[in-house]
């Protein structure tokens, strides 16, 4: 989701990627598959803005949404289990995303994010920063 900003905070951004929890083995893959941290079939359709991302448009926060469970990295699948791993095109998508958008334009921007978005946010932050760079 992008809400954009305006005046001072036009070409400030936030970039928030939200936890979720890790899925560790197939066992644990196959309970998340059925909540909203596994599958885009039972996300929230709208989400409330808090905390960091507020809903005030002067701080232009975008925000994530964690189905992967692991850390938006995986990539594969178990047909058995009918599982499949698709974080890292999450991830591509969403810089994609960015790069269609003003983010191109952007002076500063901040990647963050809480648990297993956390560690998506170190696992990711050099390829964030050459995204900006590169633009």
């Amino acid at each position: 989701m992008n809400r954009f900003g305006h005046g001072s905070g036009a070409n400030s951004w936030l970039k928030q990627l939200e936890g979720g929890g890790w899925s560790n083995n197939v066992r644990t893959c196959v309970y998340m598959k059925k909540t909203r941290h596994g599958s885009s079939n039972y996300m929230e359709k709208e989400l409330q803005f808090t905390r960091i991302l507020s809903d005030k448009a002067q701080e232009n926060p975008v925000r994530l949404h964690y189905c992967d469970g692991a850390s938006f990295s995986g990539y594969g699948q178990d047909e058995v289990a009918q599982l499949q791993f698709r974080g890292e095109r999450i991830w591509r998508a969403a810089i994609d995303d960015l790069k269609a958008n003003r983010v191109r334009y952007a002076d500063q921007a901040l990647l963050s994010g809480c648990s297993a978005g956390g560690l998506a946010a170190i696992l990711r932050c050099d390829e964030f920063r050459d995204m900006l760079v590169s633009l």
